[in-house]
């Protein structure tokens, strides 16, 4: 699993840079930096800590971007190995100035999405009933870079769901957004 995630990141990371990145700043600003109070509490909140958490070195907020017991389930028996491969593959040459949730879109039938699969793939993955499996999201983050007196953002797109009230990170998407 944990070389899944890694290869998903990894091309993640490039096609974005490469296709999201630009020196002209866009229309929207970094927004308040995430707290651990508000990681679980709405789709855009866990997508935006789950990066922030990779850029700002808070190996805590990472956590909570998971349900408890995922790392146990997925038998990795380090989540701190996942962590720092994140970290990683995440590790840029520049001052990162915040991140921005700058769109949704629902993942559902009505999108062209096959909803009940993906919602077995995550009961799958993390044990939850298949009825505790509520929204699944499709979260836009922007993230904001300086270097110099350039500047630039990067787009990244990452899938993310709610069960039994609290919302999770689920992947980093990959493919047509909708948005």
């Amino acid at each position: 699993m944990r070389k899944v995630l890694s290869a998903l990141t990894i091309s993640l990371v490039f096609v974005l840079f490469i296709t999201g990145c630009s020196g002209k700043p866009q229309a929207a600003r970094p927004e308040q930096q995430i707290t651990m109070e508000q990681v679980n509490t709405e789709g855009k909140y866990v997508a935006r800590a789950f990066i922030e958490s990779i850029f700002t070195d808070n190996k805590a907020m990472f956590d909570k971007c998971y349900p408890e017991g995922f790392f146990e389930r997925i038998n990795d028996s380090s989540e701190s190995a996942l962590y720092d491969q994140y970290r990683s593959v995440m590790k840029i040459d520049a001052t990162v100035n915040g991140t921005a949730s700058t769109g949704y879109r629902d993942y559902c039938l009505a999108n062209g999405d096959d909803e009940a699969v993906m919602r077995s793939n995550i009961c799958l993955l993390t044990g939850f009933e298949y009825s505790s499996v509520g929204r699944i999201q499709i979260q836009k983050v922007t993230v904001f870079f300086s270097k110099g007196n350039e500047s630039a953002s990067a787009d990244f797109y990452y899938v993310v769901y709610e069960a039994n009230g609290s919302w999770y990170m689920l992947e980093g998407y990959q493919g047509e957004t909708g948005f």
